[in-house]
């Protein structure tokens, strides 16, 4: 961990602030606290202040998915990713309940599987209300209806298929997304509801040699394991006395900051009459998934959840507390991080008073060169500032008046927009790419969108911007050599020319394959232009 970052969180562990809510919230019976004024990022580093003596499971409902997801990302960089879990809906965006996304149900799964299976209680979830408005199966429900395959033990393929198919599984040429499985002569692989990457088990005969997590997008294997779960499809398989609220998965002491209470409760009400008016329709009726879902109504009430709240240690960061009695509020001094506009001058101007004022400055950026681009630019204006760089990022700066520390961020400073990420899952076009990368064979002529026509010679690992990378080799005219990587196979495809006819290959960077391409689309356009005179003409008659 950077070392001005871990100053910095020992800073918030040992401040008054931490030890009031330290002792609020161990106390015997589950407290609600508000506190009250905090800004920016300030609330990630107020968790993880409290989480510093206390590492207690937290949860963290934020007001939308975006807003949680910028909260993952802080929370999961200043914790270098440990134990800090995104918990989405299942749906392909919040509260649309007319496609599911099975990214989102794998996460979902993956995240209480191992809630489930923890020795500790200290995990982070972050989440929103669309996502809590949904039930979860029951993980004992869950732990029986699992597949285990072990290595070194016996395996029937025709039984396995038979039980993948009744558990909810599709049969593919390839996997790309949970609730897949493929079977190539004695390698099976299952794309599992309940981890992120998916399964490859080799067979000799009919016992498990290996067991490996592997990578769809370029097929390479990430890591040998022994044991592996199967976990089923849980929308369609499970049915509505076999799915709990999400809260019963916490511990009883567990801390549930909320960013607004209102809100919670009006999301939650809105998805309750939506997902009652979208039951009713006969689209719903369409998708075998989504009516096990909606039939069986697995969702959560909105007032079981201010019921299972009260279980909980309740930490409200609105200024409205729907009426509740609260045991301690913490007022917080706090400023937003000020507007710069990319005016340096006036980024000095700041950093220099917040010296004088006896603030200590910090600014946060994901990159070692950025940090770099800030010393050359006050060096360039022959400036004297001081501050201490922080190689992570965090989504919202903030001055906190109480710790007199001013916190920034690069992408405020440079105006520029500030990307979150949250996991994306493989698409089908992967899948038809490693399809045909798998019939290539060594002399097939390749066309590249970009350089013509070329001579597949094989794959070959080279090493790119200091990581290794498996690359399709091809040669053109002049022996000329292209290195494609795995993840640009969108741009080539086996060539296809006159039978018994090789054809001519192309010359990197010459004009040939240039002309043939812009020739080609005027003949296209000439084509279209003609189909649209002729269908005018049918219309007109």
């Amino acid at each position: 961990m950077n070392e001005n970052l871990r100053q910095l969180l020992e800073l918030y562990a040992q401040s008054d602030r931490s030890q009031q809510l330290l002792k609020l919230t161990t106390k015997d019976t589950p407290t609600r606290i508000q506190v009250k004024g905090l800004i920016g990022s300030q609330d990630c580093f107020v968790l993880l202040g409290l989480y510093h003596h206390d590492p207690r499971m937290n949860i963290f409902i934020a007001q939308d998915k975006e807003e949680a997801a910028y909260i993952q990302n802080s929370l999961e960089a200043m914790t270098e990713g440990k134990k800090c879990f995104f918990f989405p809906d299942s749906f392909k965006r919040p509260s649309n309940y007319e496609e599911l996304n099975s990214t989102n149900v794998l996460q979902r799964t993956e995240t209480v599987n191992k809630i489930n299976t923890r020795a500790s209680y200290d995990e982070i979830i972050v989440t929103y209300p669309e996502a809590i408005f949904e039930k979860v199966v029951d993980p004992r429900i869950l732990d029986s209806n699992k597949i285990e395959i072990i290595k070194e033990e016996s395996l029937d393929v025709d039984t396995i298929i038979e039980v993948l198919v009744e558990f909810g599984f599709e049969r593919s040429e390839y996997v790309y997304e949970p609730g897949q499985f493929a079977v190539r002569g004695g390698i099976v692989d299952i794309f599992s509801f309940g981890n992120e990457w998916p399964y490859r088990i080799d067979l000799f005969d009919d016992e498990v040699e290996s067991i490996r997590t592997f990578n769809p997008a370029d097929q390479l294997s990430i890591r040998e394991i022994r044991k592996v779960s199967i976990i089923p499809n849980i929308n369609s398989r499970f049915k509505q006395e076999e799915k709990i609220s999400i809260f019963e998965l916490f511990e009883k002491k567990a801390n549930v900051w909320v960013k607004d209470l209102d809100m919670l409760l009006d999301k939650l009400q809105s998805c309750f009459e939506k997902v009652d008016e979208f039951a009713k329709s006969i689209e719903v009726k369409t998708n075998a998934e989504l009516k096990a879902i909606f039939d069986d109504r697995a969702f959560i009430y909105p007032d079981k959840v201010i019921q299972s709240l009260s279980e909980h240690n309740i930490v409200l960061l609105n200024t409205t507390a729907q009426d509740l009695k609260l045991d301690g509020i913490l007022e917080v001094k706090a400023d937003p991080q000020p507007s710069f506009n990319k005016n340096f001058k006036l980024l000095l101007e700041d950093l220099n008073g917040n010296v004088k004022a006896g603030l200590e400055n910090y600014i946060f950026t994901d990159s070692k060169k950025q940090i770099e681009r800030f010393y050359n630019i006050f060096e360039d204006l022959n400036a004297d500032v001081h501050f201490h760089p922080v190689n992570t990022s965090i989504h919202l700066g903030f001055i906190d008046r109480d710790l007199n520390i001013a916190l920034y961020t690069d992408h405020q400073i440079f105006d520029r927009f500030h990307k979150y990420t949250l996991r994306k899952g493989f698409t089908k076009e992967q899948a038809i790419n490693l399809k045909m990368l798998r019939e290539l064979q060594p002399g097939d002529f390749i066309s590249h969108i970009d350089h013509g026509v070329g001579r597949y010679s094989g794959l070959e690992k080279i090493e790119v911007g200091g990581k290794v990378q498996e690359s399709l080799r091809i040669f053109y005219q002049n022996n000329d050599v292209l290195y494609v990587s795995i993840n640009s196979l969108h741009k080539i495809s086996k060539h296809v020319g006159k039978d018994g006819t090789p054809p001519k290959l192309s010359k990197i960077g010459g004009d040939a394959w240039k002309n043939l391409k812009r020739k080609t689309k005027k003949k296209v356009k000439d084509i279209a232009k003609e189909l649209i005179k002729l269908y005018a003409k049918r219309k007109s008659t």
